[in-house]
């Protein structure tokens, strides 16, 4: 299936899918897609699929966010702080949360809360290790050392899918995070 071909209010399905690489693809061509006015009911629409009283969880709303928000930023200015918070709910997949606040780095910089202070933060919290590797993905964006980071996971045992923009990678996160300094 070319998701290319798709409107976006198909695309908004394939954020449910339970195909995590899908979710990612759909993020980004839904991204490419909205624009302007459209691009504000977009991400307005994906904040209400996160609330308990949509009645409708939507797992890959924070990816479609971002890619909505870092292709409209004059959009997406007014939803940063927002999207930042989303770090703090629970019922959210942070770590879609973290990978989205790296690729809209840019907008989200100035944003409140501080998000090098909440990622860090979260890492402290969650200790999950996908949510740790998307958390640095997102902390070496914004520009912050994360030589910390890295020195305290290098040994990590633990298996992480992380999308490295193309596909899903299945790797050790100490070996992920290799990558990550070298870069």
């Amino acid at each position: 299936m070319n998701l290319e071909e798709l409107k976006p209010s198909k695309l908004i399905t394939f954020l449910y899918h339970p195909d995590e690489l899908l979710r990612f693809k759909a993020a980004e061509v839904l991204g490419r897609k909205v624009k302007g006015e459209g691009a504000r009911n977009f991400i307005l629409r994906l904040f209400w699929h996160l609330s308990d009283e949509s009645g409708a969880y939507c797992i890959g709303a924070p990816l479609g966010i971002a890619e909505i928000g870092r292709n409209n930023p004059e959009v997406f200015e007014g939803f940063k702080n927002k999207y930042v918070s989303l770090l703090d709910d629970w019922e959210v997949e942070r770590k879609y949360v973290a990978y989205g606040i790296g690729r809209a780095a840019e907008i989200v910089r100035d944003a409140y809360p501080n998000p090098v202070e909440k990622l860090r933060e979260k890492v402290e919290e969650i200790g999950d290790a996908s949510f740790i590797a998307y958390a640095i993905f997102a902390l070496k964006v914004l520009g912050d050392d994360v030589s910390d980071m890295i020195a305290r996971f290098r040994k990590s045992e633990e298996i992480v899918e992380f999308y490295d923009g193309s596909e899903m990678v299945r790797t050790k996160l100490s070996d992920l995070l290799v990558e990550v300094a070298e870069d």
